[in-house]
């Protein structure tokens, strides 16, 4: 696996960032309203299903965390509808919608290092055969 870039790299750690605050927030919404433990299950599990994949570098991972954010914005709009002054609000909106942002430039940026890499490969292969 190549390394990454400087913007990868800064996209890669922003991500991980607002994808704690949010499961943060998270944790801090279901805890204020001393909800039961299944829906403890079904706020945060989501969330750190992903982790293991992303730590490994798939980019498949970061793809379908998008998919999955989807559902949390859902919600995190709707909390905002229905409490416009609360703050654990606010922060949850803005740390999914950043968290979706970062992870969707890195998908970008990642994946076309990952594929300069490819075809950097294939090149030093084809040259070192003599194949044109």
């Amino acid at each position: 696996m190549s390394r990454r870039s400087g913007l990868s790299q800064g996209l890669w750690l922003s991500m991980w960032v607002l994808w704690i605050a949010l499961a943060g927030q998270q944790v801090v919404d279901v805890a204020r309203f001393d909800a039961p433990w299944p829906v403890w299950l079904l706020r945060v599990v989501p969330l750190l299903l992903f982790m293991p994949s992303v730590l490994r570098g798939s980019l498949r991972a970061v793809i379908w965390l998008c998919f999955v954010l989807l559902f949390y914005f859902i919600s995190a709009v709707e909390l905002l509808f229905a409490q416009p002054d609360d703050v654990i609000a606010v922060v949850g909106v803005s740390a999914v919608v950043g968290v979706f942002i970062a992870a969707a430039f890195y998908i970008r940026t990642r994946g076309r290092e990952l594929k300069a890499a490819q075809v950097g490969v294939i090149d030093t292969v084809s040259s070192s055969t003599g194949a044109n």
